[in-house]
């Protein structure tokens, strides 16, 4: 297993209106495109003050099954990205990550665990 951390802000390029979410959503929306239908990746995208953006959660979670799960339920990752509606995304897939305000802003990071396949 292999944990990748990094941090800094990211930037977002605003394409779309009436989409919600922040800088580390947009990432993991991304991100889950881009691991769609692959085992074994897990990650996490935040910030440590506890907001992400303008909305009450400070990121989200995201797997190899995110994307799937999204279509599964008659979304598009793709199409929310367009709309830059990240946080849509993952509220419809109750995978915010909402601890509440931190009362410290450090910085924005990401965890990205790969795990082979038969390694639990």
């Amino acid at each position: 297993p292999v944990v990748m951390l990094s941090g800094g802000e990211t930037t977002v390029t605003l394409r779309g209106e009436g989409g919600r979410g922040g800088r580390n959503t947009e990432f993991l929306l991304a991100f889950a495109q881009a691991v769609d239908g692959l085992a074994g990746i897990h990650a996490l995208a935040a910030d440590t003050d506890g907001i992400d953006g303008t909305e009450d959660n400070a990121g989200a979670f995201a797997d190899g099954t995110s994307a799937a799960r999204l279509r599964d339920s008659g979304h598009d990752a793709m199409t929310a990205l367009a709309r830059n509606d990240a946080w849509g995304a993952f509220d419809q897939l109750e995978d915010l990550f909402s601890p509440g305000p931190t009362g410290t802003n450090v910085n924005d990071f990401r965890a990205i665990l790969v795990r082979p396949e038969g390694h639990g």
